[in-house]
């Protein structure tokens, strides 16, 4: 068996886990609520991405050790300013990685997308998603549209992957770890990465440029 699951912020309030990552419900605001799944991924990325990697703090203005709820929540609201959703949400899996791109530089960091955009075989995501987790990078998934019945929440909707298990060969012993909404979710491989006519997922993840001034 193989687990590989990132150091993901938890969060906390008044000493109790209200989070695994963020959830759109803290928002204040109607839209925010129903729409701001995807400034809720771009957050979640920031403040792993801050408490991970030394050079990357000041994408997060909270504590990097403590995760609690009011800063991430204020992490939030700041995201939700580069990924702004309309009347169809933010169903924008390139925008989506312009913007965190946009966001990272400026606070100092280059960062590059990398896309998993379409694939014809499930093999083909499953090495695209460990390769990523591999390398501690989480991952920002959009699901369009899913018509397995453990996602039919889920649709038009964003989620970070974090991790996944491997218990023995095959697609069928892959269960991936996620977060959505503030809960550790873990859904098959199997469905997940299906090929069928009616799924549609996107993925992107982000790898780090060299300045060439340094």
């Amino acid at each position: 068996m193989k687990m590989k699951e990132l150091n993901f912020p938890v969060v906390y309030h008044e000493k109790a886990m209200v989070g695994y990552g963020g959830n759109q419900e803290w928002f204040t605001e109607t839209m925010k609520k129903r729409a701001g799944c995807g400034c809720t991924s771009g957050a979640n990325l920031a403040a792993y991405y801050a408490a991970n990697f030394s050079d990357m703090h000041l994408v997060y203005d909270g504590d990097r050790e403590s995760f609690c709820q009011d800063e991430f929540l204020s992490a939030m609201e700041k995201m939700y300013r580069y990924m702004t959703p309309g009347l169809m949400g933010y169903p924008y899996v390139r925008k989506f990685g312009s913007q965190f791109v946009k966001f990272c530089r400026e606070h100092g960091i280059l960062l590059e997308p990398y896309y998993c955009l379409k694939f014809d075989k499930p093999e083909a995501a499953v090495s695209y998603l460990k390769e990523c987790i591999d390398a501690d990078h989480p991952i920002a998934l959009l699901i369009l549209f899913h018509r397995a019945h453990s996602l039919r929440e889920d649709n038009w909707h964003w989620v970070t992957i974090t991790g996944y298990v491997q218990t023995g060969e095959g697609l069928e012993n892959l269960d991936i770890i996620m977060s959505n909404c503030g809960e550790r979710q873990v859904v098959k491989g199997e469905e997940l990465f299906e090929v069928h006519r009616k799924n549609t997922i996107r993925m992107v993840s982000f790898r780090f440029v060299q300045d060439p001034s340094e």
